[in-house]
């Protein structure tokens, strides 16, 4: 299962971000997982909850933005958007080599809690 190591990944990559942010806990990562990217999000969304113990984001949420494949079709002269790993416009059955739309894997976005002392006392 590749998704482990994509989410051992993601946690470096915002674990790597976030060392000037002293006191700050990670409540939710937002990413971009697209159809043809290889990616299985319900297999990231398990491996995100092992990736993550025992780590600065131990309880933080995963929001995986779901991207649909699109190609450009050159008779139509458009994107169009694809089911499956089928490479013919759906709409005139032209091949379409050129994807243009799907293969995304990206972080977006952290939603973050400031911890620090000043904040707790503000928040009682």
């Amino acid at each position: 299962m590749h998704e482990l190591s994509i989410a051992m990944q993601i946690v470096d990559s915002v674990v790597n971000t976030l060392e000037d942010q002293r006191g700050a806990r990670v409540a939710a990562v937002s990413i971009r997982v697209g159809a043809m990217s290889g990616v299985i999000p319900e297999a990231l969304g398990f491996a995100w909850d092992v990736a993550t113990q025992g780590s600065p984001l131990a309880g933080a949420a995963l929001r995986i933005d779901h991207i649909p494949a699109a190609v450009h079709c050159p008779s139509c002269e458009r994107e169009i958007e694809i089911a499956g790993y089928k490479m013919r416009c759906p709409v005139c059955d032209t091949p379409t080599p050129r994807i243009v739309r799907g293969r995304e894997l990206d972080i977006l976005s952290l939603e973050l809690h400031d911890d620090t002392p000043a904040q707790a006392a503000a928040d009682h």
